[in-house]
């Protein structure tokens, strides 16, 4: 029977055929039980690759020869007709998927996972990417060498069914990498040094070119703290800068505009001690909390300007200070598994909220504007930069100075309102202006909350 190939089945084969295949979020507590689950996130990381990679073969090794795909309008049967929607797929698209398995449940021989899944897909024709998500489940059979193969998909996708089209991206893109919380940053992992994270760091972006990175400063953090000091003295000497992050990391949401100039003023002497001649007049708000009322908002910018300080605005931020602590848990009872977890998400909550970050200047400025990234000098960051530095050039991005991105009139614009949250730039037009977000994936918190404890 021949076929014709819609869309919306081609939007399904990448879902369905990928529902074990591409690397999710699927660590649980090492148990008896979990064993089944962790047998089956294995199997989506083997078949991340030969979707990626386009590996039809190694693709096809993975189903039953009867293998059937089923969705609301489409049944499809056999591995001939499964081959040749890969195929068909394949050769017009690329897709990103990520998954959050709800359940996995093995009886003897067979064995059915199912959950949600966000997908992306890039049309490679014209570059614009359309976006889906809803729910898949995925059935398993064991073959006779006892390795699991996929027997049936079913699949929804969410809303009207029609995915969610946007532009295609800048293909030079340009970021400034920035770190919050200096000197001391998250929990320590038993035995660990600020000073050691420090020194990781800076020569991590020293390897990269990436002298003058600046890290905002609470000099709270240094007080009675020998440890604390010596970072910040490896972060200069390192050829990095320093800017203002109040104090105390003091909330404005919390406070009141004149709480909050005094903490900015108290931030100073250590700022002009440890940056010297450097620009440190470069403030970063806590939390990106800009003011929940306009009186709050319009004060502390009057104040901040008068006294030279330039607002060092975000447009990419994933809250990468949230693995940390669970890294530091699981560091400490040693469980490879749980951080081999954390990595993974890790890169996949950046990849997907780098990508929410530029989606959401098309529609709030009407195109991409250079970046700057919010990090954390943390533990887990001493691990993950690399990475992280290679998925930014794998996006094609390239690097740039904090005060070269910020010249761009964007950031010179204020969206004047009284934001509780705050957020970066783009949020902050996004929310003021009540706009529409992209369809994202929630970042795994109750997961990493519960994660070797």
């Amino acid at each position: 029977m021949k076929h014709k190939w819609p869309v919306e089945l081609l939007l399904g084969l990448v879902v369905a055929g990928c529902n074990l295949a591409l690397g999710q979020s699927s660590y649980e507590p090492a148990t008896a039980q979990s064993q089944p689950a962790d047998e089956f996130a294995k199997l989506r990381i083997e078949r991340a690759s030969n979707l990626r990679d386009k590996n039809i073969d190694a693709a096809m090794a993975g189903y039953a020869p009867d293998v059937e795909f089923v969705d609301p309008g489409h049944d499809v049967h056999g591995i001939a007709e499964l081959r040749k929607l890969y195929e068909t797929m394949t050769t017009t698209m690329d897709s990103d998927l990520v998954f959050r398995s709800a359940k996995v449940e093995v009886t003897g021989r067979t064995a059915k996972d199912s959950g949600k899944y966000n997908e992306t897909l890039v049309l490679r024709q014209s570059a614009k990417r359309m976006y889906i998500s809803g729910t898949y489940e995925t059935s398993y059979i064991r073959g006779n060498d006892g390795a699991w193969l996929i027997a049936k998909m079913v699949w929804t996708m969410d809303g009207s069914g029609t995915p969610q089209v946007y532009p295609a991206f800048d293909p030079h893109p340009v970021v400034a990498l920035t770190f919050d919380d200096l000197p001391a940053a998250g929990i320590l992992p038993a035995a660990d040094k600020r000073s050691r994270i420090a020194t990781a760091i800076a020569r991590e972006l020293k390897a990269n070119h990436l002298e003058g990175t600046y890290g905002f400063v609470n000099a709270s953090k240094m007080e009675n703290d020998p440890d604390a000091q010596q970072a910040m003295h490896i972060w200069l000497d390192a050829g990095m800068n320093v800017g203002s992050h109040t104090w105390s990391h003091m909330s404005l949401t919390q406070n009141t505009a004149a709480a909050f100039e005094e903490d900015v003023a108290k931030n100073e002497p250590a700022l002009a001690e440890f940056g010297q001649t450097r620009d440190w007049h470069w403030f970063r708000y806590p939390f990106l909390w800009e003011g929940d009322t306009l009186e709050k908002r319009r004060a502390v910018r009057g104040y901040l300007k008068e006294h030279g300080y330039r607002i060092a605005q975000v447009t990419l931020d994933f809250e990468d200070y949230a693995w940390n602590n669970a890294y530091t848990r699981c560091s400490a009872k040693q469980d490879g598994t749980a951080i081999a977890w954390l990595k993974q998400s890790y890169l996949e909550a950046a990849r997907e909220y780098i990508m929410l970050g530029r989606e959401e200047q098309q529609i709030a400025f009407g195109h991409e504007i250079p970046n700057v990234l919010l990090l954390h000098e943390t533990a887990f960051t001493t691990l993950m930069l690399p990475d992280l530095l290679e998925l930014l050039r794998g996006e094609g991005f390239t690097f740039a100075a904090l005060a070269d991105v910020e010249r761009d009139p964007a950031f010179a614009l204020d969206p004047d309102a009284a934001l509780r949250y705050g957020g970066t730039l783009p949020d902050q037009f996004m929310d003021s202006r009540k706009l529409a977000y992209p369809p994202f994936t929630p970042k795994p918190f109750e997961k990493m909350e519960s994660l070797c404890k």
